[in-house]
């Protein structure tokens, strides 16, 4: 009787173990997403701060053409 109880015990924590290490894999590739979520919006932010930095640049350009073309 006793060493089915020590089977059943053992079978129990081997459960929990697996059980953990699923939990544990799940978590690691919730973190994955959450990186690859994170890193396409940076993307995305750099690329409208590009944007912007080039529509100003060509506001800039137009502005001086434009200051240029009144005082002739």
């Amino acid at each position: 009787m006793n060493e089915y109880m020590y089977l059943l015990i053992v079978a129990f924590i081997f459960c929990m173990v697996i059980a953990i290490f699923c939990l544990f894999l799940y978590c690691r590739k919730i973190e994955r997403k959450c990186n690859h979520c994170i890193a396409k919006s940076l993307r995305e932010l750099d690329r409208m701060f590009k944007e912007l930095d080039r529509m100003q640049v060509e506001r800039e350009t137009i502005e001086k053409i434009l200051k240029i073309r009144i005082n002739l």
